[in-house]
């Protein structure tokens, strides 16, 4: 249970950035496996909290001085950022390298999924196309395409290559 393994604390509002970072309101976070994983190690063994979660999107509070950002990082404006660890957080101060603007017409849910989740594709497929034991017959067969890397696998990655699968049970 959630409840076993994580314990919501109260800290203070960061604060202001210093050179090279970027403060960040969090308005949309992903769980991904490798956050569980991390909550997972750490049962009843750490002395201190361990901050949760890897990618996030928000708002942009402030820019450190003189702090370089990406196009489209400005005050105001939606962004996302991975690796961040503490991403479950209400505020994040992150390195600006790690801050990238979101297109408007993505929603933060679709946004906080849009650093880890594509790169992970990439490799999967990467992975499949130069595996020794299987090589690359130009097709892909993937099943329980329903999380967001199953689709962006079998979707958008390379539709022309892809397919999925599904089974069922039963008459």
């Amino acid at each position: 249970m959630p409840a076993d393994v994580l314990t919501i604390i109260e800290e203070p509002e960061p604060s202001a950035p210093e050179c090279g970072q970027v403060l960040i309101r969090t308005t949309a976070f992903t769980v991904h496996p490798g956050d569980l994983q991390t909550i997972g190690a750490y049962p009843g063994k750490a002395t201190q909290p361990v901050p949760a979660g890897l990618e996030a999107t928000g708002v942009v509070e402030a820019i450190g001085p003189g702090t370089r950002v990406a196009p489209g990082v400005r005050f105001g404006g939606r962004v996302t950022v991975f690796p961040q660890p503490g991403a479950w957080s209400q505020w994040i101060v992150a390195d600006a390298e790690v801050v990238v603007a979101v297109p408007d017409e993505l929603s933060d849910e679709v946004a906080a999924q849009m650093l880890a989740n594509p790169l992970t594709t990439v490799m999967l497929r990467r992975e499949a196309e130069e595996h020794l034991a299987f090589g690359d017959d130009g097709c892909l067969v993937q099943t329980a395409a329903g999380s967001s890397v199953g689709r962006l696998v079998t979707g958008k990655y390379s539709p022309a290559r892809s397919a999925s699968s599904s089974s069922r049970t039963g008459p």
